[in-house]
């Protein structure tokens, strides 16, 4: 009788003891990197959401604010559904099944996701409820993968923080918070860079699969994280020779999936890239490889408006001269990381320049400001400056200062439907 007595007393107690164990864990996450990033993305998003009910309703509206249906009236999230976004909510509800051409050019991760959240809601959350939601879980996600990357190459704690802070107040961020693709496919890359930094290449392919199916763009993540995996070996070139590497064409698995649905769909497996040619609103989209002129044709347009020798006019200052300085700081970052790190910092600085590559390689830099928020690079190499200088240090809050600010007043643009990138 007295070994049952203790025998059910010990088996209480492990019970207990395994309640404990569950609250700690609880109270361990709530405290930890999740529960701290997600309450300021939380507070992030309310805050734009105020700055667009507080001060949108007073600034003149334009043409990217929907005639009709979704976003066209007044809600508590209809200022994240403007311009591009229209295309991402028709393939959400319809895929590809249009007619409307220039649709095909968008990709379709963001727009499954955004399905998937409504699908399993049963469809009592609306368009724009569940395109909140992945973006916010997305944003949440990129901000802790960024905060655990820092911690590879900052040693405050407080320079790592800012590092999220520098994501979170860049020109462009609040995409992130707008019915768009660059919450998620921040967050993809991100992790996936994460992985690779912490050799676990099985997530870090993971991560890269659906990655390549969210833009073009995604194959200056696939070079990072394969860099990444050289520089493990110690850039030996017999370091190669591991399973692992495989990791890095079976990423395009992503886009290959894509390309199968589109050649099934509109009978091209190339509508993707083909989708935007003799569409007059893109007209300026036409690949060219000699960056060099496009970059030289770039600058000299940015500093003549600078200089004021032609109008600064909403066009100009939003698709030239914004994207063209953000494409300088990004070779400056990227040359400091190198310089600051040498080999530790080779992938990134090389990841910096073939992202400037990419994003000049169409004859054009519009819309660049806003392809610029995933190049982690320029948020590192401002902290690891600040922390490595530390009379320094005023620059970086004031960068980050000035970027807010430029960031409210581009938001506000854009709830007004006026061109935003």
């Amino acid at each position: 009788m007295t070994e049952t007595i203790t025998e059910s007393a010990t088996e209480e107690h492990a019970v207990d003891a395994g309640r404990e164990t569950g609250r700690e864990r609880v109270r361990r996450w709530l405290t930890g990197d999740f529960g701290k990033v997600l309450l300021v993305v939380l507070a992030w998003n309310v805050a734009l959401i105020a700055v667009a009910w507080l001060f949108g309703p007073s600034t003149p509206a334009s043409e990217g604010i929907p005639k009709t249906g979704v976003g066209s009236t007044l809600s508590l999230l209809s200022h994240t559904y403007r311009w591009d976004a229209g295309n991402y909510g028709e393939i959400a509800e319809h895929a590809y099944t249009g007619s409307y051409v220039p649709l095909r050019a968008f990709y379709p991760i963001f727009p499954i996701f955004v399905w998937l959240v409504k699908t399993v809601s049963f469809g009592t959350l609306g368009l724009l409820t569940a395109g909140f939601l992945v973006n916010l879980i997305a944003t949440w996600l990129a901000g802790v993968a960024l905060l655990k990357i820092a911690r590879f190459f900052l040693r405050a704690p407080r320079s790592q923080w800012l590092v999220v802070g520098a994501f979170l107040t860049a020109p462009a961020a609040f995409f992130l918070h707008s019915f768009y693709s660059e919450a998620v496919f921040c967050a993809l890359g991100f992790w996936a860079y994460l992985f690779a930094l912490r050799r676990q290449w099985l997530w870090m392919g993971l991560c890269l699969i659906p990655l390549t199916a969210s833009r073009i763009t995604a194959a200056v993540f696939v070079g990072l994280c394969f860099l990444e995996f050289w520089r493990s070996a110690g850039w030996k070139p017999r370091g190669l020779l591991s399973w692992n590497i495989l990791w890095f064409p079976a990423a395009y698995l992503g886009l290959g999936a894509h390309m199968l649905y589109m050649k099934l769909e509109t009978g091209s497996a190339m509508a993707s890239f083909t989708a935007l040619k003799g569409v007059s609103t893109w007209s300026y989209h036409q690949f060219n490889p000699n960056i060099v002129e496009t970059t030289l044709t770039e600058l000299k347009v940015t500093f003549s408006a600078l200089a004021g020798n032609r109008p600064m006019d909403a066009w100009t200052l939003m698709s030239h001269v914004l994207p063209t300085l953000g494409l300088i700081l990004l070779v400056v970052a990227s040359v400091y990381i190198f310089v600051a790190l040498k080999a530790d910092g080779l992938p990134l600085a090389l990841f910096g320049i073939a992202s400037f590559v990419m994003l000049t390689i169409n004859s054009n830099v519009v819309s660049v400001h806003r392809y610029l928020l995933p190049c982690l690079v320029m948020y590192l190499a401002l902290v690891l400056l600040a922390e490595r200088r530390p009379n320094l240090r005023v620059v970086a809050y004031a960068t980050l200062y000035l970027n807010s600010l430029i960031c409210g007043a581009i938001f506000l643009r854009f709830v007004a439907g006026h061109w935003a990138g």
